[in-house]
């Protein structure tokens, strides 16, 4: 004789086949959440991350900018907008007041500047602050080195990034229409290279 109530006891009781069931829908559930996950993980991301700045290389406009200048003594009060600059060629160099290639090869800047200042070309360096270098910085550079052509300073770099500076010193020199025709980077850049390129801006 059946106790009462065994009968509904008997239903609530699951079959271990149905309990493979579940367990299979369960790890298949998982299966698909976690590729998701992943993925919206991924994608947050991406879209945070920056934006790689464009390349800009021979042929290119050089971008506009405007920054302030630096003398011997520190900030002069005075800016300087590059594309006020179109009509003359310029030779724009990318510094940092620490780096040693950028010591290095001021001196031999400095007689180009001499040599070719004459002829219209404008002579410009954009000091950058990356690692602690600032306005000061860059003023007891220009001090112990004697240069005499304009710094600026990128104060938050962002020059350096439209121009996808990687690495000081890099060198660009830029036509009287506003277009780059050659780039040089690295201390290795011989004086030879940075003549030509300003003749062949001059001849166009």
């Amino acid at each position: 004789m059946r106790r009462p109530g065994s009968e509904l006891s008997t239903s609530r009781r699951r079959k271990p086949s149905e309990m493979k069931r579940e367990k299979g829908r369960g790890k298949r559930s998982l299966l698909f959440l976690v590729p998701l996950v992943l993925g919206l993980a991924v994608l947050g991301y991406v879209v945070t991350q920056p934006a790689v700045p464009a390349s800009f290389g021979a042929g290119d406009i050089a971008p506009d900018f405007e920054l302030k200048v630096v003398g011997p003594s520190g900030l002069t009060g005075e800016t300087v907008k590059f594309s006020s600059l179109r009509g003359r060629v310029v030779f724009l160099e990318f510094m940092e007041s620490w780096c040693s290639a950028c010591r290095w090869i001021a001196p031999a800047i400095e007689t180009i500047r001499e040599d070719y200042e004459a002829r219209g070309v404008v002579f410009i360096s954009v000091a950058g602050t990356h690692r602690g270098a600032n306005a000061t910085s860059t003023a007891a550079f220009i001090r112990e080195y004697g240069t005499e052509w304009t710094y600026v300073l990128d104060s938050d770099n962002k020059v350096f990034s439209k121009y996808s500076v990687e690495g000081t010193p890099t060198f660009f020199i830029i036509d009287g229409n506003g277009v780059i025709v050659s780039t040089y980077k690295g201390g290795t850049t011989t004086s030879q290279e940075l003549t030509s390129a300003l003749d062949a801006a001059l001849e166009r």
